[in-house]
């Protein structure tokens, strides 16, 4: 598989709406899920990333490739979309993709991050179908890494994988998230952005 085309963004100017239109990470707020997703979408849901089937006892995992070719299907720039990759994921991000940096001499001093509280993103540019192909080889297949943030340039959707919640949160339309909603394999809940949800899904090492 040919490596991803990416272009790394270091001018966040095109991102700032997304700071602000974020809830500040703090007590008032933290238990809202607009603290992780911008406010302002028509609607909004959740996907959670396992489904088990209580009566067969299986569990399938989120399909995130389905789910970007829904998502470009509501976007008039699905060459233009914005990835957030989480500068913690301890996966040598910089090694893996070193020609994005090669005008940074001292890659190891890389600091150009997008910043979101308690969060640091190596922000990058990609057609939207591009963004399926980041991660890592092993043994010749993709350990693939889903974006934490991902939108497009046009703001008709924004994703959001939050690294200590087990699902993914969309915002957008009512239409799109009415599809994503009405896909059988998917297992979705609503959820408004402004009132504090306490039934968020935690990764497994918060448990």
């Amino acid at each position: 598989m040919k490596p991803p085309k990416l272009k790394l963004v270091t001018d966040f100017t095109e991102a700032e709406w997304v700071q602000e239109t974020l809830y500040p990470w703090d007590d008032q707020y933290i238990a809202c899920l607009g603290v992780f997703i911008p406010v302002g979408f028509e609607s909004y849901l959740t996907i959670r990333h396992d489904n088990t089937d209580p009566e067969l006892g299986s569990v399938s995992s989120l399909n995130f490739e389905r789910l970007t070719l829904m998502l470009r299907d509501f976007t008039e720039t699905p060459e233009e979309c914005f990835v957030g990759i989480w500068n913690g994921l301890g996966w040598g991000f910089e090694e893996l993709y070193s020609n994005l940096f090669r005008n940074f001499p001292k890659r190891r001093d890389f600091d150009q991050f997008f910043k979101l509280p308690n969060r640091d993103y190596y922000l990058l540019q990609c057609e939207i179908i591009e963004s399926l192909k980041i991660g890592q080889i092993i043994f010749g297949h993709l350990d693939f890494e889903k974006p934490n943030l991902m939108w497009p340039r046009d703001k008709s959707w924004f994703v959001s994988n939050e690294i200590d919640y087990d699902i993914t949160l969309v915002g957008g339309s009512e239409e799109l998230i009415r599809e994503l909603e009405n896909y059988p394999y998917f297992v979705t809940e609503r959820f408004d952005p402004t009132i504090p949800n306490y039934g968020i899904y935690r990764a497994d090492w918060m448990l």
